[in-house]
């Protein structure tokens, strides 16, 4: 039973935060603090559901993915606190590749999230993961 229980408050909350960011998104064009708000709050739904259901990539990634939508909003008001943001997101995205390592989109966005952070080093490292992983361009499978 409370492996059911587990399952649903993931779901839930899985949910919760993807409306959340839709909300966010509708709003950013136009109140840029009350869709950070949204963000920030769907940060938390994806934490509730990571926490819920640890072996999930998807929750997983998500809250990288929250977190890396308020590294950026640090990151336009200037604060020095955008880089740590930063590589919190990029330690998540890890995270969630160790949750799933045949997905190079997570290598690679851990290796963007790297990179915003200062850490050229293990940007370089993801990247190459990422690009191991990922199929070929149409173009190049074309040669």
């Amino acid at each position: 039973m409370p492996q059911d229980q587990d399952a649903s408050n993931y779901q839930a909350h899985l949910q919760a935060g993807n409306a959340l960011v839709q909300q966010a998104q509708k709003m950013a064009t136009q109140d840029f603090e009350q869709a950070r708000g949204l963000w920030q709050a769907a940060g938390k739904e994806f934490y509730l559901a990571h926490k819920a259901d640890m072996d999930e990539p998807e929750a997983a990634f998500r809250l990288a993915q929250a977190w890396m939508a308020e590294a950026h909003a640090l990151q336009k008001e200037g604060s020095n606190n955008a880089q740590v943001m930063w590589a919190n997101a990029a330690a998540q995205c890890e995270l969630a590749f160790d949750l799933e390592p045949e997905n190079g989109r997570l290598a690679m966005t851990a290796a963007s999230c790297h990179l915003f952070a200062g850490q050229n080093d293990a940007a370089k490292a993801w990247q190459q993961i990422g690009k191991q992983l990922l199929p070929l361009e149409p173009v190049d499978a074309q040669k």
